[in-house]
């Protein structure tokens, strides 16, 4: 094989959101196509072996089908395990629920539409004009835990309210699809609007970015990403800067919510989202949060008490198709 075009490595979740119904097909589809080494994971520890196994074969190619926390998971794993040299091309395909990450810097459309675009683009001439994108993880370390964690979208305050409804209400009858995240969206949004105790809860955070002194907030939502583009379009990040990770924050008591929510999430923040009205918006390398409570950390739910930091990783280049 060519140096232009090295091996192709891909790591699936077969549990994940989309695969549950679709993997047979989707296995049977990236069997036809030689120049794709495959490999199936059905746990975590699963995963070590799976990038030993890829980073010996040199893949300049690392594919992921998963869900969003299944990517950051190898992701992270292949950062801090330093088998890569250089860095593989990363793709990833929409095999999860939510599958923010892919909608933003992965390959597009349905789990079966988007498998079949990855395996034409490695039988043809793997062109990559034009269909690269870089981007960072978010890496977190949470005080009283050894080893960080990755991911690419970091939540807390509501967010974590709208999290559990959807694991209690919404994935407990068996919806787990693109439409499940968009009812548990709206419900949240409209919890908060209603003053809903269950939706609309205190949260106290201190956020310190970069060299600056903390600042404590009474959270309503919190967004961290590292992200240009959220689910459904939504780009609720427009704070100025070169720092590689986005925050975005809406205190409790926020004027004009309904209205500067659909602003901001559709990327044009109205003249209301500033810091007098509650909202802030700001770019960091560094971020450190002070709190006792939840944090979503691209659907895995973490358990803060005390300090959690948070910093950018080694930027890595996605293949968007």
């Amino acid at each position: 094989m060519s140096s232009a075009n090295p091996p192709v490595g891909l790591i699936s979740n077969p549990g994940s959101g989309h695969n549950r119904d679709q993997f047979e097909r989707i296995q049977t589809r990236i069997a036809r196509c030689p120049a794709i080494h495959h490999i199936v994971t059905p746990g975590m520890a699963d995963v070590d072996p799976a990038l030993v196994e890829l980073a010996r074969r040199r893949v300049g190619v690392l594919a992921i089908n998963g869900g969003d926390g299944t990517a950051s998971h190898i992701l992270g794993k292949m950062l801090e395990g330093g088998l890569f040299d250089p860095l593989p091309l990363i793709v990833l395909l929409p095999g999860g629920t939510a599958n923010m990450n892919a909608g933003d810097i992965g390959v597009r459309g349905s789990l079966w539409k988007a498998t079949e675009r990855f395996c034409r683009w490695c039988e043809g001439d793997r062109a990559t004009a034009g269909r690269v994108a870089q981007r960072t993880l978010l890496r977190v370390e949470l005080a009283g835990q050894a080893a960080p964690q990755f991911g690419m979208f970091l939540g807390g305050g509501a967010i974590i309210q709208g999290t559990e409804f959807a694991h209690r209400e919404v994935h407990a009858r068996g919806m787990r699809d693109d439409f499940s995240l968009a009812l548990t969206t709206v419900r949240t949004v409209w919890g908060i609007l209603r003053n809903d105790p269950a939706f609309n809860r205190h949260v106290t955070i201190a956020v310190t970015l970069d060299e600056a002194g903390p600042v404590t907030h009474d959270t309503l939502v919190l967004a961290i990403s590292t992200l240009r583009r959220l689910a459904f379009g939504m780009r609720p990040f427009w704070g100025t800067g070169a720092g590689a990770i986005r925050l975005t924050l809406f205190r409790q008591g926020c004027r004009s919510f309904a209205r500067t929510f659909v602003s901001i999430v559709r990327g044009r923040p109205n003249r209301t989202a500033v810091p007098a009205a509650g909202y802030f918006s700001h770019n960091a390398d560094n971020i450190r949060l002070q709190l006792d409570g939840k944090l979503n950390l691209d659907g895995e739910i973490l358990v803060a008490q005390g300090p959690v930091d948070i910093s950018a990783s080694t930027p890595l280049n996605f293949l968007t198709l």
